[in-house]
């Protein structure tokens, strides 16, 4: 891209949303940005909540020969850690509230810089920010690290307030129709649309209403994997009104890194496609009970697998601490019983280089959007174990539209017994409906592959978005 009237590069500043599957593709989005589009981006950090792969990252970026400079929040006044009870959204908005003044202040530094920034890209749940950054008259931009399918559903959370009084989480078999989604269970609804009587769901409210204020929507997705959904929301069919603003569909963006680990050195030991990567995400945990049931499972099935456990925890957070006993959790003996075919990594591991790894041959996932894309961008067929947030209507959509996953049967208090486990590893790595999803996961990646490629849909949103940000 040209140099902005003589100034230098196109300039813009990014403000992710807390959590690490918030911030590395917003940061990764950062890097395409500099990288293909000829940009340099100041990323605004947060020490609230952070975890220790932010930081990792964080600094990998700021080391690379790229023009991306973080720039951290002074400290912001807010308390929060005795209200065990307050839902993940209502912590994160109510935090982005107190932070956006400090926002503001940084914006106006930028835009009276020597290198003055055009945009301003933030996420969904910092809508507090929309009013800083118009007073200072720089456009916004959301970035969304979930699907087209999620913001359509969201965007319509308070019609369905007006339509259906009832709380979904009384009505779980309610059908939810959204023009261009497969129509599906209010179960499956993200989990703070579900109980209105809780303020999480007053503050997905507030935020997907003021998305329409928004300059654009950069979306972590493809035109060949929701291209119903994209073409409805483009179409004004979702809220009945063209005034959406313009949509960009960018994705798959995933980390690029491939860290080294020892997990990699025990999959270079294995034949080709027969271990199963389980993994349930950087903020997923299971109880110890649900632990050993998966352990069972695990072994009786037969397969090989690579396992990241995570000790249990109280309430979802974003920045878990984490247990260094985690091994204490698993069964007596289940270690060396395993031994010549599994492998237990406690707490944490290099989810990108596992999953391209040619012996890994099936993903049991908690369906969040970063691992679904990682798992497709290299062809992974999935079995589907939702926890939070949007992870159950991503199940619904991978494993009834995209038919690349295999549906875990979880009982109504949330627990799978072992023998379940046991069926979905069999189901995916021998079974019909394992070899029906490789090979749908196969064209999918393709698809992704090309979307990316020099001329593909993604490619080509990318451009036009990065040009978007710097007109007058």
């Amino acid at each position: 891209m040209e140099e902005q009237n003589g100034r230098g590069k196109p300039h813009v500043a990014i403000f992710p949303c807390v959590g690490v599957g918030h911030f590395v593709p917003t940061s990764q989005f950062a890097k395409q940005l500099c990288v293909f589009n000829g940009f340099s981006a100041t990323v605004i950090t947060s020490n609230w909540m952070r975890a220790a792969k932010q930081v990792t990252y964080a600094d990998y970026l700021a080391s690379s020969c790229l023009d991306i400079r973080f720039t951290e929040l002074p400290d912001v006044d807010f308390h929060d850690e005795e209200d065990y009870n307050m839902k993940i959204e209502t912590r994160i908005s109510k935090y982005m509230e107190k932070a956006a003044p400090h926002v503001g202040d940084i914006l106006h530094s930028l835009l009276n810089s020597s290198s003055p920034i055009s945009a301003f890209v933030t996420d969904f749940f910092c809508t507090a920010t929309f009013d800083v950054a118009a007073k200072l008259g720089i456009p916004t931009y959301v970035f969304l690290t979930a699907s087209a399918r999620f913001l359509s559903v969201m965007l319509r959370l308070h019609k369905f307030g007006l339509e259906h009084p009832v709380s979904f989480k009384d009505d779980e078999e309610y059908r939810i129709d959204v023009p261009g989604v497969l129509p599906f269970p209010a179960r499956d609804l993200p989990e703070p649309a579900k109980d209105r009587s809780d303020e999480a769901f007053h503050w997905c409210v507030h935020h997907f209403s003021r998305l329409p204020q928004a300059a654009g929507f950069l979306i972590n997705t493809f035109d060949d994997m929701e291209k119903e959904t994209l073409e409805a929301l483009k179409e004004g069919k979702v809220l009945n009104t063209p005034a959406l603003p313009p949509i960009y569909s960018i994705g798959p963006i995933i980390s690029e890194r491939h860290e080294t680990h020892e997990c990699l050195e025990w999959l270079d030991q294995q034949p080709a496609s027969t271990v199963v990567y389980v993994s349930f995400g950087s903020g997923g945990f299971l109880s110890r009970e649900q632990i050993a049931e998966v352990a069972h499972g695990l072994e009786t099935s037969g397969h090989r697998f690579l396992w990241v456990v995570r000790g249990e925890h109280k309430f979802i957070t974003f920045n878990p601490k984490q247990d260094t006993n985690v091994s204490g959790l698993l069964p007596d003996g289940f270690v060396s019983r395993t031994r010549d075919r599994g492998l237990v990594v406690l707490n944490w591991a290099p989810q990108v280089a596992i999953l391209s790894h040619p012996s890994i041959g099936g993903f049991l996932s908690h369906s969040g959007w970063n691992s679904t894309l990682e798992g497709i961008s290299y062809g992974v067929p999935m079995i589907s174990w939702p926890l939070f947030a949007e992870q159950k209507l991503n199940r619904f959509m991978l494993v009834n539209h995209d038919k690349v996953a295999i549906d875990v049967k979880i009982e109504r208090d949330g627990f799978v017994p072992r023998v379940e486990v046991e069926r979905v590893v069999r189901a995916l790595m021998e079974g019909e409906e394992g070899i029906k999803a490789r090979e749908n996961m196969r064209v999918l990646k393709e698809k992704a592959k090309l979307a990316l490629m020099e001329g593909g849909s993604s490619y080509k949103s990318m451009a036009m978005a990065a040009a978007r940000f710097v007109e007058k």
